[in-house]
């Protein structure tokens, strides 16, 4: 598990640019101190109490250029030429400065959080179900960290090396 102060995050007041810009280091590790270790797949969102509100990845990041696109259309605007997505790319200043994380963020599944007793078969198990790549790791009702597939995936390298004697 790593612990949810190093895991990349944000707030849910954050705007499009902050988030664009910290799935960015997370994607290249840039604010890993040690190299060799993995990456960031997404930013958690924080409340102001610094609970986890949810996670944004790439696709959450990116439909935010067009928050619309998510949500229900009037019957009466699907006209001829009408398209959701017409210009995604354009006025990105004026996006990324007011779009905020809270308007992106879904809430999490029951699933996609797990008590930090359980053991790692649970874990794995809820992981290969869901395709999650990370669980929120809970301490009674705080969050203690992230468990992400990556390193549950290198936790089975080692235990096959071991086994194996390789």
């Amino acid at each position: 598990m790593l612990p949810l102060a190093q895991y990349t995050s944000v707030s849910e007041e954050a705007t499009l640019e902050e988030v664009f810009l910290a799935l960015e280091d997370a994607l290249k590790g840039s604010a890993k101190p040690d190299p060799s270790q993995a990456r960031d797949f997404a930013v958690l969102v924080l409340d102001q109490d610094g609970r986890v509100r949810g996670r944004l990845g790439v696709w959450d990041a990116l439909q935010g250029l067009e928050p619309q696109s998510g949500k229900r259309v009037d019957a009466l605007a699907m006209v001829d030429g009408y398209e959701a997505w017409d210009r995604p790319l354009m006025h990105l200043g004026l996006k990324a400065r007011t779009v905020r994380a809270k308007d992106l963020v879904k809430v999490l599944s029951k699933d996609e959080y797990i008590d930090e007793s359980a053991g790692l078969n649970e874990a794995l198990r809820r992981l290969v179900d869901n395709r999650f790549l990370s669980l929120i790791v809970m301490r009674g009702r705080e969050t203690a960290g992230i468990l992400r597939v990556v390193d549950v995936f290198q936790y089975v390298c080692d235990q096959l090396r071991a086994e194996l004697g390789a």
